[in-house]
C-alpha cells in the first residue's frame, strides 16, 4: 500500500510541476511541497478568519508524501514494510530492528514547519545506520 501512495505522490508532484526520482536529494523537493501546505495552515489569528485543510485532508497528504519518504528510505538504507509489533494497525518501514513511521514524520512536518525537516531527518537516520 505504502509503494502505491509513492507513486500517487509522483503523479502528484508531477501535477504541480515537480519531477520526484526517489533519489535522497528528491527529499529537499519533498520539504519544499510540504512547506507550501504548511504555509497554506492558519495560525495565530488567522485561524479565526481563514479556512485551511482539514484535518482528513492532512492525515490524507501525511499518508501520500509519507509512503514516497518510506520509499525513498527503503530504496536507499534498504528495509521493508510491515505491520507495527508495537502499535495496532500502524504500517511501519522496517530498517534493522529499527521502526520507522514516515506518514507520522511527514504529518509532523506539515504541521510544525522546517523544524521537521524531512531531508534533514534522513540525514541524521543515515549517518546513525
Amino acid at each position: 500500500m505504502m509503494a502505491a501512495y509513492s507513486e500517487d505522490a509522483v503523479e502528484l508532484a508531477g501535477k504541480m510541476g515537480l519531477q520526484l526520482d526517489f533519489s535522497e536529494e528528491s527529499l529537499k523537493i519533498i520539504d519544499e511541497i510540504l512547506e507550501r501546505y504548511h504555509q497554506g495552515i492558519p495560525k495565530g489569528i488567522k485561524k479565526i478568519f481563514s479556512k485551511g485543510p482539514s484535518e482528513d485532508q492532512i492525515i490524507q497528504m501525511s499518508k501520500i508524501w509519507g509512503g514516497y519518504v518510506g520509499e525513498v528510505f527503503r530504496r536507499n538504507l534498504g528495509g521493508y514494510w510491515e505491520m507495527s509489533k508495537k502499535i495496532d494497525n500502524a504500517i511501519v518501514l522496517r530498517i534493522n530492528s529499527t521502526e520507522l513511521f514516515p506518514p507520522a514524520k511527514v504529518n509532523k512536518r506539515i504541521v510544525n514547519g522546517k523544524e521537521d525537516g524531512i531531508y534533514f531527518y534522513y540525514q541524521v537516520l543515515k549517518n546513525n545506520m
